[in-house]
């Protein structure tokens, strides 16, 4: 279910990057797309002391398995609660500060224009392409080159890193496996 969240998240950040109005429900993005239509790439001989970590899963103030309550000590009241479609966990958006949680235990974070935090590897929104891929030497194109993927060597944690005109314009965390 967590995977469907982050593939939907994909699919309608991927249609509002092509100036796509309206989403398209009947997509048939699976998982599979990640492996079956990327690139794989290493920029260093060394990629394999880049592969990304549980450690990696940190955004500004958030990470993955934080618990909601602390997410509104540091962000205040969302703007938005809902449900995560599918499992029913909760879903918080913090539109004005760009982000969006889910899940009690914190299993998916988004964040887009109007976040200001950093991963540990000093990405953000407006980083550069080659910032993306110098910090992540393991990442993956894909969506025709308008999204890097990066994922740990046991499937458990991604990040997807969104572009458009060479500069990050979203980031996507989440634990595949809770």
């Amino acid at each position: 279910m967590k995977r469907n969240l982050v593939l939907g998240t994909m699919i309608l950040s991927a249609l509002w990057l092509t100036g796509c109005s309206t989403a398209n429900t009947a997509s048939s993005t699976t998982s599979a797309q990640h492996t079956t239509k990327s690139t794989t790439h290493t920029t260093s001989t060394k990629a394999t002391d880049r592969q990304l970590t549980e450690s990696d899963m940190k955004i500004g103030h958030l990470y993955i398995g934080q618990k909601l309550s602390d997410v509104q000590s540091v962000y205040g009241t969302p703007s938005t609660k809902t449900i995560v479609h599918g499992n029913g966990a909760p879903q918080w958006e913090y539109s004005k500060q760009g982000i969006t949680v889910g899940g009690s235990s914190v299993f998916i974070i988004v964040v887009s224009d109007g976040f200001s935090g950093s991963t540990p590897r000093g990405i953000h929104i407006g980083s550069t392409e080659e910032a993306v891929k110098m910090a992540y030497p393991t990442y993956k194109t894909v969506l025709g080159g308008s999204q890097l993927f990066v994922e740990s060597p046991d499937k458990k944690y991604d990040i997807d890193f969104f572009m458009k005109q060479g500069k990050v314009t979203q980031i996507t965390l989440a634990n595949e496996k809770p």
